[in-house]
């Protein structure tokens, strides 16, 4: 099952039936439905940037897997976009 989108909590593939809705199936990696996509393109807003791991989770993460399905994309955003250079 892929997981829900990041800024709605919706469905990753859109609404059913919509113009919008995915015909294919979505990536592994996709971050937001198509609505959300669509939305933040009109808003100018950029790449979607998830929050950075902190060191306690981090840490946690050596000794059992998180309960997040984000994990692994916030790991790799993190090495990505280290958060020094990140606008907060």
């Amino acid at each position: 099952m892929l997981r829900l989108c990041w800024t709605c909590r919706g469905s990753i593939g859109g609404k059913e039936g919509s113009k919008l809705e995915l015909r294919e199936k979505a990536r592994p990696d996709r971050l937001e439905c198509p609505d959300c996509v669509q939305a933040r393109a009109a808003k100018d807003l950029g790449p979607l940037m998830l929050p950075v791991p902190t060191k306690r989770e981090l840490v946690a993460a050596l000794v059992s897997t998180p309960d997040d399905p984000w994990w692994e994309d916030r790991v790799l955003h993190a090495k990505l976009y280290p958060a020094r250079g990140r606008r907060v």
